[in-house]
C-alpha cells in the first residue's frame, strides 16, 4: 500500500513538474574536441526519439557554440557530426527552465580501425561537408508510391516547382546523375519523375567545376548545381519500374512505364508513354536533350576560350521540334531506351528516343498593327493539324588512357518527319473597325530531315602543374527535303477594278536543304607563378550551305515560277585567336581577355541549279572582342561575379537567303544578302549567398546589353494592308534585367518561404515605312510561396504570382497598352487513412487587358484519390478528375515591335480518369546474380 501511494505521489509530482514547464525553449551548447579544441560548422541535428526523424538542424558558429531558439519543449535526440569525428549522441529530456543548456559537449576523433563502423552508424538526416549537402533519404518520410520529386518537395533547402523544375540553395539545378552516371541525356527530370522514392538511399547537392577548370586542373570559379541520386544497394543490383494504365471519359486514354536495371558498372532504363490528354512526354527542355544539335550546349561541348567558342550557325536540319504549349489537343506517343557502363577507366552511355505528337488546333488571334500615325487590325481564325515525329540516338564514350591523357567521343543522329495543314480565315480591318479586305488560307507542308552532331575532344596535362592542351574536332552535317502546298483566296473589298477585287494563290513550293560543317578548337594553358596563368586558344568552323527552292504556279498547269524560285549556296569561315590572362588564388579569379575574329562570307545565288548566270557575295568581317571576368568566392557561402564581354553574332543564314517567303499573301518576307553582323556589349553581374545553418538563400542577378548593330525585321505596308519585310541592320535599342529569389525556412521542416521579384525593360527599334519606331517593353513580377510539411503525410503548397506589362510605342503613344496577369496556386497531398491518398490543385489565373477590353478569370481545379493494394504496395489504383470548373483556356497576350497580339485558344477542359498502375520490384534476386544479369 505504501508502494502505491509512493508511485502515486511520483507520478503526480512529475505531471505538477510538466505542467509548470514552458510550452518552448532554447537548447544550445558547445561543441569541444577530447582535446579541449572547439569545433566551428560542425552539423548539430534534433531528432525525435521514436523514429528519429529530422525536426530541426543548425551548424556550430566560429566558437563552437549552437543555439535552437523556440523550439517545442519535448524529448529529442541531440546528434553532432563532424568531418573526422565520431559522430555524437544525446538523450535530450523535457527542460524545467526556459533555457536548456547542454554546456560542453566532447566529441572524439575517428580512430582508423573505426572507420568503418562509423561510416554504418553515422546516418544523420544530412550533413554538410564544405559545399556538399547531403540527405538521409530514409530520413524524410513519404507515402508510399511517391516519385524522387515528391521526396524532394520535403528536403530543406530544395524547392519544386510544378513543372518538375528544381532549385537547390536557390539555384537552378542543371543536371542529376543516379549513382554519378548520366540518366537519359542528362534530362533532370526524367529520373527525378520516374524513379520511386523508396529507391533512393542519399541525395547530393553539390558544386561542380566547370569543364574547363576540370580540363586544365585550374580553377576559374565557375559552378554548377548538380544532384546525385544515390541507390540503395539493394537497387542496385536488381531492376524496378512501374506501369500505368488509364481510361476516361471524353474517349480519353494515357499509358506510361518505365523499367530501370542497374549494377555497379552498368545501367539499363527503358522508358514508354502514349496518350491523348495532352502530355507530349516531354517538354521543349527535355526533348532537347536528345534532338542532336543540342550537343553544342552540353558541357563538353569542346569549344575552348572565352564566350563559349563557336559563333554557330549549323541548323538542326528543318527546325522540327514538339513545339506543343498548352493550346490545342494532342495525341502523343514516345518510347526510349538508355544505357550506361562506367568501370574503371572507360564511361560510356548510350541512349535512343522516339516521339510523336499529332496537334489539333482550333485559335482566334486579334491583333493590332501600328502605322506612323494610324494603325490596322487583323482579326484570324486558325485550324491547324500538326504531326510531328522524331527519332534521335545518342552516344558518349569517355576513355582515360592515362594518368595524364583522356579521350572524349559523342555523336547524336536524328531523324524527323512533320505534316501539317493549316487553314486559315483572317480579316483586315481599317482603324474604324471598317473590313477592307478577307483571305482564306489552306497550306500543307510536309518535311523530312535528318542531323548529324560529332565531336571528339583530346585532353593532356603536362608534368609541370597547372600546364595544359586540349583539342576537339566535330563534323555535322544535315538534310531537309519537303513540300509546300500552299492555296489561298484573297478578297480586295474596296478595290474600284473588278479584276483586282479577288486573287486566287495555288503554289507548289519543292524545298531540298543541305548543310555540313567543320569545326577545331584548340587551347593551351601555361602557369606564370602559383596565381597567374596565361591562356591562349584558337577556333576554326567552316560551314557549307546549299538551299534549293523550286516553286511551281498550280493554277497554270504548274509552271515553274522563276521570282520566287531559288538556288543558293552560302559558305562562311570562321577564324578567333584569342588570349587571356588569369588570376586564381584563394577564391578569387579574375580574367582579362582579347580575342581577334574574322568571318568570311562567299554565295552564290541564282533562280534554279541549273542557271549557270548566278550572281556571287563576297564580303568578310573582322572584330575585336574584349572579354573581362571576375569571379569571388567568400567566406561564409558567399559568391559574387561579374563580367563584361563585346559579343559578335553572324547573321542567320535564313536571313542572308534572298529568297521570298509569300505563304502569307499578306505577310512576305525576303532575305537580305547584305547583312552585317550583330554587336553588342554585355554586362553581367551576380551576388549569392547561402546560410548552411539555417538554410537560408539569396540571389541577385543583373545583365544589360546594349546594341551597336542589330538585325530587325524593317516593315513596308501598303495601301492593302499587305506588309512586306526584310532583315536589315540598325543600330541602338538595350535591354536591362533584374532578378532576386530568396528562400528561408520558416520553421525548419515544416514551412518555408520562397519569394522572387524581377523587372526587364527591352527597347526594340525598326523602321515602319520609313519611319522609325521605338517599343519599350517593361516587365515587372514577383512571386509569394509557401510549402508546408507538418508531418510525413501532409504536404501543402501556397504561392502567388504578379506580372504587370507596359508597352511603349514611340510613333503611336496612343496605341500604349498595360497587361496585368495575376495568380494564385494552392496544392495538397494528404495520406489521410493508412493506404488512402488525396491530391488536389487549384490554380487561379486573371488575365487584363485594357487595349482590346479584355477580361478573363480561369480558375482550373484538379483533384484525385488514390488507393495501394497488395504486400509492398505494388498495386494503385486512382480516380481523377480535371479541370473540374470547365474552365480551361489557353490564352497569349504579348506586345513586340509594331504589333498587339492578344490569343485564345480551345484545349482539353473538363474529363475524369480511373487509373491502375503496377510496381515492377525485381531487386530480391540480388544475392542470387551477385551483381550480374
Amino acid at each position: 500500500m505504501q508502494k502505491t501511494l509512493l508511485t502515486l505521489c511520483m507520478g503526480l509530482l512529475c505531471l505538477l513538474v510538466q505542467a509548470q514547464a514552458p510550452t518552448r525553449v532554447t537548447i544550445k551548447g558547445i561543441i569541444h574536441d577530447t582535446a579541449g579544441a572547439v569545433l566551428p560548422a560542425a552539423t548539430v541535428m534534433l531528432l525525435q526519439p521514436k523514429d528519429s526523424a529530422l525536426v530541426n538542424f543548425s551548424r556550430s558558429d566560429e566558437k563552437g557554440t549552437f543555439e535552437f531558439k523556440n523550439v517545442k519543449n519535448a524529448p529529442y535526440i541531440l546528434k553532432i557530426s563532424y568531418v573526422g569525428y565520431l559522430p555524437y549522441q544525446q538523450t535530450i529530456s523535457v527542460s524545467a527552465t526556459d533555457v536548456n543548456d547542454l554546456g560542453s559537449l566532447k566529441v572524439k576523433p575517428i580512430a582508423k580501425e573505426l572507420i568503418e563502423v562509423v561510416i554504418k552508424a553515422a546516418r544523420a538526416p544530412l550533413s554538410i561537408k564544405g559545399d556538399t549537402i547531403e540527405y538521409n533519404a530514409a530520413s524524410f518520410r513519404v507515402p508510399p508510391g511517391s516519385t524522387v520529386e515528391d521526396l524532394l518537395r520535403r528536403l530543406p533547402g530544395i524547392e519544386v516547382d510544378g513543372d518538375g523544375n528544381i532549385k537547390a540553395q536557390g539555384k537552378d539545378i542543371k543536371r542529376v546523375t543516379v549513382d554519378g552516371k548520366t540518366f537519359f541525356g542528362d534530362d533532370p527530370k526524367a529520373a527525378t519523375k520516374n524513379l520511386g522514392a523508396e529507391t533512393l538511399s542519399k541525395i547530393q547537392v553539390y558544386n561542380d567545376k566547370s569543364e574547363q577548370s576540370k580540363l586544365t586542373g585550374v580553377d576559374d570559379g565557375k559552378r554548377e548545381k548538380v544532384m546525385n541520386l544515390e541507390l540503395k544497394d539493394e537497387f542496385k543490383k536488381g531492376s524496378f519500374g512501374k506501369i500505368t494504365l488509364a481510361g476516361g471519359t471524353k474517349e480519353r486514354w494515357a499509358a506510361r512505364g518505365n523499367y530501370n536495371r542497374f549494377n555497379k558498372k552498368e545501367q539499363f532504363s527503358v522508358i514508354g508513354y502514349g496518350n491523348n490528354i495532352n502530355e507530349t512526354g516531354v517538354n521543349w527542355e527535355d526533348y532537347g536533350e536528345f534532338k542532336g544539335n543540342n550537343s553544342f550546349n552540353n558541357y563538353d561541348n569542346g569549344d575552348f576560350g572565352f564566350g563559349g567558342g563557336m559563333i554557330y550557325y549549323f541548323s538542326d536540319g528543318g527546325g522540327i521540334l514538339n513545339n506543343f504549349d498548352g493550346r490545342g489537343f494532342t495525341k502523343n506517343a514516345g518510347a526510349g531506351v538508355n544505357y550506361n557502363y562506367t568501370h574503371q577507366k572507360t564511361k560510356f552511355s548510350t541512349s535512343y528516343f522516339y516521339n510523336q505528337t499529332r496537334l489539333n488546333l482550333d485559335q482566334f488571334t486579334n491583333k493590332q498593327t501600328l502605322l506612323d500615325s494610324s494603325s490596322f487590325f487583323t482579326t484570324d481564325t486558325t485550324r491547324k493539324v500538326d504531326f510531328r515525329g522524331n527519332h534521335s540516338i545518342g552516344m558518349r564514350i569517355e576513355q582515360m588512357l592515362d594518368s595524364s591523357n583522356t579521350l572524349i567521343a559523342k555523336g547524336n543522329l536524328r531523324f524527323s518527319n512533320s505534316d501539317v495543314t493549316d487553314s486559315q480565315q483572317q480579316s483586315y480591318l481599317t482603324e474604324r473597325q471598317g473590313l477592307g479586305s478577307a483571305v482564306q488560307i489552306n497550306n500543307g507542308t510536309t518535311l523530312n530531315s535528318f542531323t548529324l552532331t560529332s565531336a571528339v575532344i583530346y585532353r593532356h596535362r603536362f608534368k609541370k602543374k597547372g600546364r595544359s592542351f586540349a583539342w576537339s574536332g566535330g563534323f555535322n552535317a544535315s538534310s531537309s527535303n519537303g513540300n509546300e502546298n500552299l492555296n489561298s483566296l484573297t478578297r480586295y473589298l474596296t478595290a474600284l477594278d473588278p479584276n483586282d477585287q479577288i486573287r486566287a494563290l495555288g503554289q507548289l513550293n519543292d524545298n531540298n536543304n543541305k548543310q555540313s560543317q567543320l569545326k577545331t578548337s584548340a587551347l593551351f594553358l601555361e602557369p606564370l607563378s602559383k596565381k597567374f596563368y596565361w591562356e591562349t586558344f584558337y577556333n576554326f568552323s567552316s560551314d557549307f550551305r546549299e538551299v534549293s527552292k523550286d516553286a511551281f504556279n498550280r493554277l497554270q498547269n504548274d509552271a515553274r515560277m522563276d521570282s520566287l524560285s531559288a538556288y543558293y549556296t552560302n559558305q562562311i569561315y570562321y577564324n578567333r585567336l584569342g588570349t587571356s590572362l588569369r588570376y586564381s588564388y584563394s577564391g578569387i579569379n579574375i580574367s582579362l581577355g582579347m580575342a581577334g575574329l574574322r568571318y568570311d562570307l562567299e554565295g552564290k545565288f541564282a533562280n534554279s541549279a541549273s542557271d549557270e548566270n548566278r550572281s556571287q557575295i563576297r564580303r568578310n568581317f573582322t572584330a575585336w572582342t574584349p572579354n573581362v571576368g571576375v569571379d569571388i568566392e567568400m567566406k561564409n557561402n558567399m559568391y559574387f561575379s561579374t563580367g563584361y564581354s563585346l559579343n559578335v553574332q553572324a547573321p542567320q543564314l535564313n536571313d542572308l537567303q534572298p529568297v521570298v517567303n509569300n505563304n502569307n499573301p499578306y505577310y512576305i518576307i525576303t532575305g537580305n544578302p547584305d547583312l552585317s553582323p550583330e554587336k553588342s556589349h554585355q554586362l553581367n553581374a551576380f551576388f549569392y549567398k547561402f546560410d548552411p545553418s539555417t538554410f537560408t538563400n539569396i540571389n541577385l542577378s543583373v545583365n544589360y546589353s546594349y546594341y551597336m548593330s542589330r538585325v530587325v525585321y524593317n516593315q513596308t505596308i501598303n495601301d492593302s494592308l499587305v506588309t512586306f519585310t526584310r532583315p536589315e541592320n540598325i543600330s541602338g535599342g538595350s535591354s536591362f534585367g533584374t532578378s532576386l529569389y530568396a528562400g528561408k525556412p520558416i520553421i525548419k521542416t515544416k514551412l518555408t518561404l520562397n519569394l522572387s521579384a524581377g523587372y526587364n525593360r527591352s527597347a526594340t527599334p525598326l523602321f515602319i515605312n520609313g519611319i522609325r519606331n521605338e517599343t519599350n517593353n517593361n516587365s515587372y513580377n514577383g512571386r509569394l510561396g509557401f510549402t508546408v510539411t507538418p508531418n510525413e503525410k501532409l504536404l501543402m503548397t501556397l504561392s502567388g504570382n504578379l506580372n504587370f506589362n507596359t508597352i511603349n510605342y514611340s510613333i503611336e503613344e496612343r496605341q500604349n497598352q498595360e497587361i496585368w496577369r495575376k495568380g494564385a496556386d494552392v496544392s495538397l497531398k494528404w495520406n489521410f487513412a493508412k493506404k488512402f491518398f488525396l491530391e488536389s490543385n487549384l490554380n487561379y489565373t486573371s488575365y487584363q487587358n485594357d487595349r482590346f477590353n479584355f477580361n478573363q478569370d480561369i480558375p482550373i481545379f484538379n483533384a484525385s484519390i488514390r488507393r495501394l493494394f497488395l504486400k509492398d504496395n505494388k498495386v494503385e489504383m486512382r480516380l481523377a478528375a480535371f479541370d473540374i470548373l470547365n474552365k480551361r483556356r489557353s490564352i497569349t497576350q504579348n506586345g513586340s515591335q509594331n504589333i498587339i497580339t492578344q490569343q485564345t485558344a480551345l484545349t482539353l477542359a473538363r474529363y475524369f480518369m480511373l487509373s491502375i498502375s503496377y510496381n515492377v520490384r525485381g531487386y530480391s534476386d540480388k544475392v542470387k546474380n551477385n551483381g550480374g544479369w
